[in-house]
């Protein structure tokens, strides 16, 4: 790449990254850059081209209807959907991200789900994006195996202790307040 593509990029990249626009901003009020700054920009141009790389194999197009009607008709504060080690939640209603799904693995943040496409983070983890069509798919059924495989329900993530309430992953309270 010669540099006046690679200040083509930078500039591209400017308006969200800072470093991109401070290389952009040395290089038209001095005329060029120095060498340690031209590898750095060509770095970060590669990372920036590998992560939408990523983000490209790995987001999927999904039907997410199910999962958010669960959420938004559920009669809880905050609800949360558990299944197949991800977990569901409603993007705030007055964010940037309204009408999104977001998604978690344990503590750790995985993607969001909006306009029907999965748009995972660079951290995501590989098999997320598959486990997440697996679930919007059969959003009841993995609900059960979650609640079967770990002994906790998917709604609250209290500890199931009753056998009827394991086979069914889900327990008595959360199946009343979810409507499943």
């Amino acid at each position: 790449m010669d540099e006046e593509e690679m200040i083509t990029e930078l500039s591209a990249m400017a308006e969200w990254n800072n470093f991109a626009a401070s290389l952009v901003m040395q290089y038209r009020s001095k005329g060029d850059l120095s060498q340690k700054q031209w590898d750095a920009a060509e770095r970060t141009i590669l990372n920036v081209q590998a992560k939408a790389l990523f983000r490209k194999e790995m987001s999927r197009t999904v039907d997410v209807s199910r999962i958010k009607d669960l959420l938004e008709t559920a009669k809880v504060k905050k609800p949360v959907f558990r299944a197949a080690e991800l977990a569901f939640s409603l993007a705030p209603l007055h964010g940037k991200n309204a009408g999104a799904v977001y998604v978690k693995r344990g503590p750790d943040y995985q993607g969001k789900i909006m306009e029907g496409q999965f748009i995972p983070v660079s951290s995501c983890q590989s098999d997320t994006a598959d486990a997440v069509v697996r679930v919007a798919g059969d959003p009841r059924g993995q609900a059960v195996q979650h609640g079967r495989e770990t002994g906790r329900c998917s709604c609250c993530g209290r500890e199931l202790t009753d056998p009827v309430s394991i086979e069914m992953g889900i327990g008595p309270v959360c199946i009343a307040n979810w409507g499943l």
